[in-house]
């Protein structure tokens, strides 16, 4: 089986590829590890370190670096992406799973094809409900994400208003991408119940 799991950041795909890698035997490639990889010389230069630290890197949209490091973190991720597509390609069809990163439905339309076809996309939804925590939170703290063209400041708005305006559109717009890439879709709750594991995932996976 091959499958790669996609949803917004802290939904629970580096969670649940990782129980599946170590409960279930499966070969585990992670986005993140191999963006990290590529930055780490970069990252050591600025005093940065691991994954968490390539957000500073990143900044905030109205930040002067954000532009160029935004689009070199998508070559990065489309690179990223590539190698592991690749790498499935020459495996001799064991157990594999992708662990890919909040900003993969910003990846070239061919690679995300590619994608679909070599993976069962799932989709770890976020109901509206651990949305709103997570406009709530975002606004107090606000973390660097790609953006794509949903940042858009208005004449005379401050940025911690923008941002606020802004961060919802951006969520509502990925969901619906996250709903267009993905095979199916796995409960935020059924996957959080006591006793949950790796083996009951995979027991809804097949089912569909």
């Amino acid at each position: 089986m091959i499958i790669s799991f996609i949803g917004m950041s802290g939904v629970g795909k580096s969670t649940w590829s990782s129980k599946l890698e170590k409960e279930e035997g499966f070969k585990r490639y992670s986005c993140d590890d191999l963006i990290e990889k590529e930055l780490a010389p970069e990252l050591k230069q600025l005093g940065y370190k691991g994954i968490n630290d390539v957000s500073h890197w990143l900044g905030q949209p109205d930040d002067k670096r954000y532009k160029k490091n935004s689009r070199r973190y998508l070559e990065l991720e489309a690179k990223s992406l590539a190698y592991i597509l690749s790498e499935i390609k020459k495996s001799n069809n064991g157990n594999i799973v992708v662990d890919t990163t909040g900003s993969v439905v910003y990846l070239p339309s061919k690679l995300l094809a590619a994608l679909k076809k070599q993976t069962k996309v799932i989709y770890l939804k976020t109901p509206k409900t651990i949305i709103k925590e997570k406009i709530k939170q975002y606004v107090t703290d606000p973390k660097p994400v790609i953006w794509g063209d949903r940042y858009r400041s208005l004449r005379g708005e401050k940025k911690a208003e923008t941002l606020k305006r802004c961060y919802p559109k951006l969520l509502k717009y990925r969901t619906k991408l996250y709903e267009r890439l993905g095979d199916i879709s796995i409960d935020y709750y059924t996957q959080r119940k006591k006793g949950f594991g790796a083996h009951n995932l995979l027991t809804l996976i097949t089912k569909d």
